[in-house]
């Protein structure tokens, strides 16, 4: 199978401006410069070409939306409200698994990550040249090396097998064409350039920044990329396990990182689980996010338009698109909040897991920049039907008097939801109000919902409402749906000057809870055969699970198997670009199984509280389409403009 890589790579070999500033020297991945070929070999210019093969992480196609947005489809965690448009070459069409392979999203990621590995190999073919510190020299290297593989990684996964390149466009003569190779051989090459990384690149106690590729960022992904090859479609099996046991133990028992066990020290009412997420919503500012994190795409510029007054690119859509919804737009910092939550993963979390109010706020913001409650402001409505109080005779006409009072006023509530219902499940008074009639029931009014009744007991002296006794729940008050996914947060915002769609938000690419769970998760296929987890990865899982329940020990478990690290990884690391992965490398049928679950748990739960339409449309699309060909979504298409330039290059089967 061949593939022309002409349109790929030629423009690679003019100056291209990077896309972002960053006043820390240290931090590599922002650091600007002029991309520049084999014919420069100063010290200087390594580093800066070493900038340029960051850069492809912060393009739309990537964290800067795609990948953790748009190309999540078919995933059993949430969805987007707007993911039903029909809107022609589209994210939401890519997202509704509508798409073709067409579609500019599908190649832009291809380029994009080819584009990072170009710039790779060109550095590597040079690195030797400079002369210079050979530590130094070393660093530089093993970051290459690691990126390139991450590419590759992130290729593989999404693509299937694909064409293997480690040399530069230019010598490879006249010949462009390279035949795909297999999955599982790039995935062995995957792991043998990052174990050969690891050794180069600095220690985080070094560097002290997530920003940049160290040990602790190799070794991570090491886990991550072993999972993966021993999982579906590779099926390597035990041989990578192993190694992602070992490379996960190795980064635990460095004694690196730990957990974030306490709230963060500027905001002490958020739980600890948000610690890490203020940081990215703050550029890692007030804190160098190195206790739990470990390698996070940095995105820097005041966010004022597309090229953020800096002359930079702005591609960050994280508290925007994905964030708390607010109609505040003083400083503009509005939020669509278009991404919400299925019910099956709500339910996934008990009322004691600080984590799902942080990833699925219950309140909005208002454009006055306050919050309120979603559907718990209650308004107190009485009857219609006017109370006569006197009649009095005006030119010998009849005229009645209607006594107002009783009407009653000023009395306000705070309604707890069942928010699997939608029902009312009880008043608390915040003000009683005057002039009530204790005879008829209060309807309970809020915005949506209706037909909750409560009885009213009241004050003989004023007719204030004393209490209030539930006599019917009503429906359709609020639901899941109308929860936005809140993990990162434009309240947080540091930068004074904000764009309506754009945030310096970074993203989390691996963190520290995360190896914590796949050293469990590879404990239980090495050391506990498969089934349940030794004592080892038990303890690892309950790091996490402490964390998550405020360290009061209520979330720690006695044992566990496979389904528990499932809905635990799920719980821990949502909607942070890894579910889609997780369920691939689990299986066909575990992912139809996961999707088949929320279906199931939707439509029973749509039958009681049905939500808005279009929100309906939305949440079912990706999920119907992903169920009808699996085989077909498991892979993204290659993009038809390549195989267009190149007959011979075979298309990932249904598209």
């Amino acid at each position: 199978m061949k593939h022309n890589f002409k349109s790929t790579f030629s423009y690679l070999f003019i100056s291209i401006l990077f896309l972002f500033s960053y006043a820390c020297n240290k931090d590599i991945s922002l650091n600007p410069s002029g991309f520049v070929t084999t014919d420069v070999t100063s010290e200087t210019q390594l580093s800066n070409q070493l900038a340029g093969i960051y850069n492809p992480l912060q393009l739309d196609a990537m964290y800067g939306n795609g990948l953790w947005g748009y190309f999540t489809g078919g995933n059993d965690e949430g969805f987007n409200t707007g993911s039903t448009s029909t809107t022609s070459v589209s994210n939401s069409l890519i997202e509704g698994l509508r798409s073709s392979s067409n579609d500019a999203g599908y190649y832009n990621l291809w380029k994009g990550l080819y584009s990072g590995i170009e710039r790779a190999n060109i550095l590597l073919s040079v690195v030797n040249k400079p002369i210079m510190d050979e530590r130094k020299r070393a660093n530089i290297k093993g970051q290459a090396l690691f990126l390139r593989a991450y590419y590759f990684y992130l290729l593989v996964n999404n693509y299937g097998d694909v064409p293997y390149k480690t040399i530069v466009t230019s010598e490879m003569g006249t010949d462009l064409n390279l035949a795909e190779t297999p999955s599982k051989a790039i995935y062995d090459s995957i792991i043998k350039d990052m174990e050969a990384a690891d050794s180069l690149v600095y220690p985080m106690s070094q560097i002290k920044t997530t920003l940049n590729i160290s040990q602790s960022a190799v070794e991570a992904v090491l886990a991550r990329v072993c999972l993966s090859a021993a999982g579906y479609p590779i099926n390597g099996g035990f041989p990578y396990y192993k190694k992602a046991l070992y490379w996960s133990e190795k980064l635990i028992n460095a004694n690196v990182h730990t957990l974030n066990t306490q709230p963060h020290p500027q905001y002490p009412n958020t739980p600890s689980y948000a610690r890490l997420f203020i940081n990215n919503m703050q550029n890692n500012f007030a804190e160098n996010n190195t206790t739990e994190g470990i390698w996070d795409v940095g995105f820097v510029t005041n966010g004022v338009d597309a090229y953020s007054g800096l002359g930079y690119l702005a591609t960050q859509k994280l508290g925007v698109i994905m964030g708390v919804q607010s109609t505040y737009s003083f400083t503009n910092s509005l939020a669509s909040g278009s991404y919400r939550p299925y019910p099956s993963f709500y339910q996934l979390f008990d009322n004691n897991d600080t984590r799902r109010d942080w990833v699925m706020p219950k309140y909005a913001i208002d454009t006055g920049n306050n919050k309120y409650g979603i559907g718990t402001k209650a308004t107190i409505v009485t009857p219609t039907k006017l109370r006569i109080k006197d009649s009095v005779f005006i030119r010998g006409k009849k005229i009645i008097i209607y006594d107002t009072t009783f009407y009653g006023s000023g009395a306000t509530a705070y309604a707890t939801i069942d928010y699997n219902t939608g029902g009312i499940i009880s008043l608390t008074l915040t003000n009683g109000g005057r002039g009530y009639d204790s005879i008829r029931n209060i309807t309970i009014g809020t915005s949506p919902g209706k037909n909750g009744k409560f009885k009213a007991i009241l004050n003989p002296i004023d007719s204030s409402i004393v209490s209030l006794t539930q006599t019917v729940p009503g429906t359709g008050y609020v639901t899941i749906y109308d929860f936005s996914i809140g993990k990162w947060r434009r309240e947080f915002e540091l930068n004074q000057i904000k764009s309506n769609t754009l945030t310096t938000c970074y993203f989390p690419v691996i963190r520290y809870s995360d190896v914590l769970l796949m050293a469990a998760e590879a404990d239980i296929q090495v050391r506990g055969g498969g089934t349940n987890a030794t004592s080892v990865g038990l303890g690892y899982y309950n790091q996490v699970r402490n964390r998550a329940y405020n360290n009061t020990g209520l979330g720690i478990a006695s044992a566990i198997t496979m389904d528990d690290i499932k809905d635990e990884r799920s719980r821990e690391l949502c909607f942070e670009a890894i579910r889609r992965t997780d369920l691939k490398r689990w299986g066909i049928s575990s992912t139809t199984n996961a999707l088949n679950k929320v279906l199931n748990v939707m439509n029973t739960y749509n039958t009681n509280t049905p939500p808005a339409s279009a929100i309906l449309g939305a949440t079912t699309t990706s999920i119907k389409n992903f169920l009808s060909f699996p085989q077909k979504y498991f892979f993204f298409p290659i993009p038809a403009g390549e195989i267009a330039l190149d007959p011979a290059l075979s298309q990932n089967i249904g598209w």
